[in-house]
């Protein structure tokens, strides 16, 4: 496979840079009667925290959906009003988008325009123009999903036949206005009857399709059809024709994590495969360059914690061990240049925590490490594993936030700092944390 890797114009990262020089001073409250500042240091781990947003319900996109147009220097958020640009290196804020799109699927990697589905059509954004052009429309019952990294292709999946499996108990649809005062602003990620949901939707078996659609000819494939509940549609990065795909469900219950060329007849491959009782591999996303998949693996469920990766040119296969006070994160993520690693950790709901409680609530850095090889180990330890470390540093303490909402950490393209999503201070909102640690740091 041919690896073309993606870079960050030197105005780019100027650019970025000068977010610790200028967000970092922003003296400008959210509201006149708002008095929170909209930058500061965590007392509890001396990192420098910004918030970008200034809706309350703010967002960024899921942590395995690109979100950053104009080179890198801008980053995307959806508002209760539509769709928003924030410029990095100033803080200022563009409305460039009105209206409520079914889903915003992310920002191209090569335009910069800004993909959204509405009404079975897929949409392209130019964020310049603020001027929408339709460029695909979806099979009977089909959702868009993707879009892949010359923006020739979209993927998604449909489904025959309406499920019953829906959440006995959810929780509240969030106001568009944000939360009253001092309130926390729940989200619907997390919510007691999701576990079992899981399984009523899985047991359904109903048949479902992964298909494409060529953004400049209108062409459309089949590329997966069977009874699997089909889900996280990623295309690679940097290689158009690859794409990642998982099997939903409880994770001990299946092998998830697959890849497929969409030429139209190639097979899929399975990413990992499963070898011990109640192992579990999930939340599985792209490096940066396209060359690896990272997931979180547990071997078995909330005993054994690793970041685990596979390199799709060489097949090499990397496992990092998490340290045992920073086990499990919702979501992890990579840095573009593959040198660190984030966590976002997770509620104290015991559906969801492994441990102390006490060690959960944090957006945690980590530095990895490979285990050195001995001399002479073994004959074909080229084949093996490689295993590995992480050094953690926490950046944000989140006590106050309510995990109903996932924070969904990812780094900015000079990976310098890690955007995230918070209702820390009651209403939803964007936030960034400076992967350095501030000059002035205060507290431990």
């Amino acid at each position: 496979m041919k690896i073309r890797f993606l870079s960050v114009s030197a105005a780019a990262l100027a650019a970025s840079v000068s977010l610790c020089l200028t967000l970092a001073s922003l003296p400008l409250p959210l509201r006149a009667a708002d008095e929170l500042p909209r930058s500061w240091v965590d007392p509890d781990t001396g990192h420098r925290i910004v918030q970008l947003s200034t809706d309350p319900g703010s967002a960024c996109l899921y942590f395995t959906q690109y979100a950053y147009t104009a080179n890198g220097t801008k980053l995307l958020m959806t508002t209760p009003q539509g769709i928003d640009l924030v410029t990095l290196a100033t803080g200022a804020i563009e409305h460039v988008f009105q209206g409520k799109p079914e889903r915003v699927l992310q920002t191209g990697r090569k335009t910069g325009a800004i993909f959204y589905s509405k009404d079975g059509f897929l949409y392209a954004l130019d964020p310049a123009t603020k001027q929408s052009r339709q460029v695909a429309k979806a099979p009977a019952r089909g959702s868009f999903l993707s879009v892949n990294s010359d923006e020739t292709l979209a993927a998604g999946t449909f489904t025959l036949g309406e499920s019953n499996a829906r959440a006995a108990v959810a929780t509240p649809t969030p106001s568009a206005s944000g939360a009253g005062a001092g309130a926390v602003q729940k989200g619907r990620d997390n919510y007691p009857d999701k576990h079992d949901m899981m399984d009523r939707r899985l047991a359904e078996r109903l048949p479902m399709t992964l298909f494409t659609v060529n953004l400049q000819t209108g062409e459309y494939k089949e590329l997966v059809h069977g009874t699997d509940w089909l889900g996280h549609v990623q295309f690679s990065p940097t290689a158009p024709d690859l794409l990642m795909y998982c099997h939903e469900g409880r994770q001990w219950k299946l092998d998830r994590v697959w890849l497929i060329r969409t030429d139209g007849h190639s097979e899929p491959m399975l990413v990992h495969q499963r070898t011990m009782k109640m192992e579990i591999a999930v939340h599985e996303y792209w490096s940066d360059d396209g060359q690896w998949i990272w997931y979180d693996l547990q071997t078995p469920l909330a005993e054994v914690f690793w970041v685990a990766g596979y390199n799709v040119t060489t097949g090499q296969r990397i496992w990092y061990h998490l340290p045992p006070n920073e086990w499990r994160s919702v979501h992890y993520n990579t840095s573009p240049d593959g040198k660190l690693f984030s966590g976002d950790g997770s509620g104290t709901d015991p559906a969801m925590v492994y441990g102390h409680p006490e060690d959960t609530k944090w957006l945690v850095l980590f530095r990895p490490q490979l285990t050195p090889d001995m001399p002479d180990e073994t004959p074909d330890q080229a084949h093996m594993i490689q295993a590995g470390s992480f050094k953690s540093e926490r950046l944000v303490n989140l006590a106050k936030h309510d995990y109903s909402l996932e924070p969904n950490g990812n780094f900015t393209p000079d990976g310098k700092w890690i955007v995230f999503r918070s209702n820390l201070r009651g209403p939803t909102q964007v936030y960034a944390v400076e992967v350095a640690k501030a000059g002035n740091k205060a507290g431990k």
